[in-house]
């Protein structure tokens, strides 16, 4: 987490590295990949992607914005984006844009950023080093 009021390119970049991703996936027009046979799973997707946007915009923002609080920020970068996902998606003859994936994608935003700020351990076991994970070692957080 940042914890001075300066936003940097350190914590910037895994946002828009899958920001950038999701983008090439909704425009990639040789056809999406097959989906497991599990009923609305496209919205289950939405919501644990969208999720993870909410937690990196959250993790990446200083603690105020414009007098903005970073968990509000946080999910309207990650709502707007869901707004620009189903928009490039309409372009695409291969894929669909629908109201229920925006739906999804706030929800999960909403949902991540919640438990981020409010579950400590969940927040321990992603602010530690994956090799220290792997030891079993987790990191002492605030």
């Amino acid at each position: 987490m940042t914890s001075n009021s300066s936003i940097s390119i350190r914590t910037l970049w895994p946002v828009f590295a899958l920001l950038a991703t999701l983008a090439w996936a909704s425009s990639y027009s040789e056809g999406v990949p097959q989906s497991p046979d599990v009923p609305h799973f496209d919205k289950i997707a939405h919501f644990f992607i969208f999720g993870l946007i909410g937690t990196l915009w959250f993790r990446s923002l200083p603690g105020r914005v414009r007098k903005l609080p970073r968990w509000l920020l946080a999910f309207i970068l990650a709502i707007v984006y869901g707004v620009i996902d189903e928009w490039i998606q309409s372009h695409n003859p291969n894929r669909s844009s629908e109201m229920l994936d925006w739906v999804a994608d706030a929800s999960g935003a909403i949902t991540a950023i919640f438990v981020y700020r409010s579950w400590r351990l969940y927040r321990q076991i992603l602010e530690t080093p994956i090799g220290d994970l792997f030891r079993l070692k987790v990191a002492d957080i605030e």
